[in-house]
């Protein structure tokens, strides 16, 4: 079908380029171009906004696709959550595993082509880990379009991604290890003894930066996480204040940095953590042994339940603020003191 005039078109251009489509339209006999852009979908997102603030109705087999959805979703998810890279990678794999909904429009997703990709990625030998999180994204583009009014189907709690079957159970750390952590004065042992007793999740610490820590309050602001109750304050624990003084006057703008001030990339610090896990012959542990840890030394201190969520970022419950008042951090502060 051909467009009508006005409506301008959508090309890809020759050549190796960073952004090969092109969005133009014809104006006086002259084509004038709207914008550049790096995939076929965005171009169209393009060509559909511009039209709609030109008073041009979407063509009637223009149909809203799936892909558009999600390219839709993005950046305003993005704005509004200020989702770290690692979460904007995670939604990009997740979005990959559907690609047979991708050019398939919204009117005509059933559920049934939901359920299927998921079985698809069960069948295949993936992780229930990843099922997940393609179930997360499913729910939060059609929330997205439902507030959106693109459509009015709702698929929450119906997808099912089968039972968890723990490949590596999280365990934390002994009594005995936490004291070899202490007593190690090797590169980075004190970055364990961080996320211990704050809980924080590897990618949440390597983005915090000096100005993230409140140095009268002594609280840590986490501005980035991999989901939305992430985004908290920690007070930190008197046992690790030194070790987070003595990272504020080593160089760089983030706090956790190596020795010339540069950050750690997520896979630079993997290596560090096997190195210092070696020392203390905690080889078998994870990085998320840290959280599981605090939860336990947490437990063990009867700190209550409503305190433990907000310190590790849970959601659940009735915890709902974004924003904690004064008297919400004394609670905490309390709450992590006790532990030991």
């Amino acid at each position: 079908m051909r467009n009508p005039n006005g409506y301008g078109s959508v090309k890809k251009l020759s050549g190796n380029r960073r952004r090969p489509y092109v969005f133009v339209v014809s104006e006086a006999g002259k084509r004038r171009v709207i914008g550049y852009y790096t995939t076929q979908v965005e171009a169209l997102i393009a060509q559909t906004d511009y039209n709609i603030h030109h008073n041009h109705p979407r063509l009637r087999d223009n149909k809203m696709t799936f892909s558009e959805l999600y390219h839709r979703w993005l950046p305003d998810h993005v704005t509004h959550y200020n989702s770290s890279e690692s979460a904007q990678t995670g939604y990009s794999v997740a979005f990959k595993h559907c690609i047979t909904l991708w050019d398939m429009s919204l009117a005509d997703i059933r559920f049934h082509h939901l359920q299927a990709v998921i079985d698809d990625m069960q069948r295949s030998g993936l992780s229930y880990s990843s099922r997940k999180k393609v179930r997360s994204l499913i729910t939060m583009l059609f929330d997205y379009g439902r507030r959106m009014e693109y459509i009015e189907r709702d698929f929450r709690g119906l997808l099912n991604i089968g039972k968890n079957k723990a490949v590596r159970p999280h365990h934390p750390f002994s009594r005995q290890k936490i004291n070899r952590l202490w007593k190690d004065k090797g590169t980075g042992a004190d970055t364990v003894l961080i996320l211990i007793y704050t809980g924080m999740r590897v990618s949440e610490m390597l983005h915090l930066r000096k100005s993230d820590v409140n140095r009268r309050q002594k609280f840590l602001d986490i501005k980035q996480s991999k989901t939305v109750s992430g985004i908290r304050i920690i007070p930190v624990h008197p046992l690790i204040w030194p070790l987070i003084a003595a990272r504020l006057a080593m160089p760089g703008d983030h706090l956790i940095s190596r020795p010339d001030g540069t950050p750690y990339s997520y896979g630079a610090y993997c290596t560090l953590w096997r190195q210092v896990m070696h020392r203390i012959r905690g080889d078998t542990h994870t990085t998320h042994d840290c959280r599981h840890t605090l939860a336990t030394l947490m437990d063990n201190a009867e700190v209550n339940e409503v305190a433990k969520r907000r310190i590790l970022g849970h959601a659940g419950g009735d915890v709902t603020d974004a924003v904690y008042t004064h008297k919400g951090l004394r609670q905490l502060r309390k709450a992590i003191e006790r532990v030991r």
